[in-house]
C-alpha cells in the first residue's frame, strides 16, 4: 500500500508530541532492515505486532501481525510513521496505529484487549541465593533492564524499588509469595511508591532451569499466585509477567465449570507436549485435564473451565506456549 509520506509523517510528528498516556500503547518502533517499500511494510508489520502485544498484554499476540490478515490490518490501521535511529544507531521506524482499528483486529482474532488505563504495579522480587538479594531499579543491571523491557512489551506500568539504605534495612530476609505472613513488611515499604497494586515475587534456580513465583495484590480483588519456568532468570520472569494480562482484563463470570476442548498444532515432540500440559495444569479454575487425541503434530485436550470457552482468552491464553492460528479457532504451538 503506497502512502502519502509527507502527510502521514506530519500527522505522526504531531501525535508523538502529545503527553504520555494511553496513546503510547498504540505506538511502537521496529528495525528498518533495508530501503524500499517492501522493507518499510515489513517494519510496519513488526511495529504493529508490538502494539498488539501492548494492547492485549501478552507477548505471543505479536505473531498475529506476521500472518496475512495481520499484515493487511497493519497497513489499514497505520496513522503515520517516521524514520529514526535506535539506541545502537541502527535505522528504525516509529509507527502509530489507530486505537479502534487495533482493538477491532484483536476482537476479530478472538483476543481479549486490556483497558487502556492500567494499574501501576510495584514489583518486589527476591533473588534466591547466598546471600539472597532484592531486585532494584538498577541492580542487578541486566536483570533489572530485562524486567522493565518485559513489562513495557506488554504495556504494563511497572515500578522497581530504589533500594536505598533506609529501605534495605526494612526488607525481610526471605519471601514466599504463597505465604501472606511474609508480605507484611513489603506492603508497608510499598507505601512510599503509591502504586495501584503490588507484585510480590521470588526467583530461584540456576543453569538452564529457573522458576519465578509471583503474587498479584490489587485493592478490591483477591490475591492471585502463580509460577512460571524458563531456561534463564530473564526468561522465567518474562513468562511469569505474561500472565498479568489475563488478570487485569475484564472479569469473566465464574459460573459452573463447563466442558472445553482445544486443538493445538505444532506438537511435534514430547517436550512440546509436556510444556503445554505444564501450562494448562497451572491455570486457575481448570480441572479434569485429559488428552483427547494426539498425533500428526496435533494435540487435542479436554477439560472443564470456570466460564467455559468464553474464559479461554482471559484465563488459558495468558502466558501460554501457544496462540490462535489466524482466523481459526485452533491454536499453534509457539516454543
Amino acid at each position: 500500500m503506497r502512502l502519502l509520506l509527507p502527510l502521514v509523517c506530519a500527522v505522526l510528528v504531531l501525535c508523538l508530541a502529545r503527553p504520555a498516556g494511553a496513546l503510547e500503547l498504540y505506538q511502537a518502533s521496529a528495525p528498518l532492515d533495508a530501503t524500499g517499500e517492501a522493507a518499510r511494510d515489513d517494519a510496519v508489520s513488526a511495529a504493529f505486532g508490538r502494539v498488539l502485544a501492548q494492547v492485549a498484554g501478552r507477548q505471543a499476540v505479536a505473531a498475529l501481525a506476521q500472518q496475512p490478515a495481520g499484515r493487511k490490518a497493519a497497513q489499514s490501521a497505520l496513522l503515520g510513521f517516521r524514520a529514526s535511529s535506535g539506541a545502537d544507531g541502527a535505522p528504525q521506524i516509529e509507527a502509530r496505529f489507530d486505537p479502534a482499528a487495533v482493538r477491532a483486529f484483536l476482537a476479530s482474532q478472538h483476543i481479549a484487549a486490556l483497558p487502556d488505563r492500567r494499574p501501576t504495579l510495584l514489583l518486589w522480587l527476591l533473588l534466591d541465593g547466598s546471600p539472597p538479594a532484592w531486585l532494584g531499579a538498577a541492580e542487578p543491571p541486566q536483570l533489572a533492564a530485562a524486567v522493565v523491557q518485559s513489562a513495557s512489551a506488554r504495556g504494563l506500568p511497572l515500578l522497581l524499588p530504589m533500594l536505598d539504605l533506609d529501605e534495605r534495612a526494612k526488607l525481610p530476609p526471605a519471601l514466599d509469595p504463597a505465604d501472606p505472613a511474609s508480605l507484611a513488611a513489603l506492603t508497608t515499604a510499598a507505601a512510599r511508591y503509591r502504586p495501584d497494586g503490588v507484585l510480590f515475587g521470588r526467583l530461584r534456580g540456576g543453569g538452564d532451569r529457573w522458576q519465578a513465583d509471583l503474587r498479584l495484590s490489587l485493592p478490591g480483588r483477591d490475591d492471585v499466585t502463580w509460577s512460571a519456568v524458563g531456561n534463564s532468570a530473564e526468561a522465567a520472569i518474562d513468562t511469569a509477567l505474561d500472565r498479568i494480562g489475563g488478570l487485569l482484563g475484564p472479569a469473566v463470570p465464574d459460573g459452573p465449570p463447563a466442558p472445553v476442548q482445544i486443538s493445538i498444532d505444532g506438537i511435534d515432540d514430547l517436550a512440546a507436549y509436556a510444556r503445554v500440559v505444564e501450562h494448562l495444569s497451572h491455570v486457575p479454575g481448570l480441572r479434569g485435564l485429559h488428552p483427547v487425541a494426539l498425533g500428526q503434530g496435533r494435540a487435542v485436550f479436554g477439560f472443564e473451565l470456570a466460564g467455559g470457552t468464553a474464559a479461554l482468552a482471559s484465563r488459558v491464553e495468558p502466558g501460554a506456549p501457544f496462540a490462535r492460528s489466524g482466523d481459526s479457532p485452533d491454536y499453534r504451538y509457539q516454543p
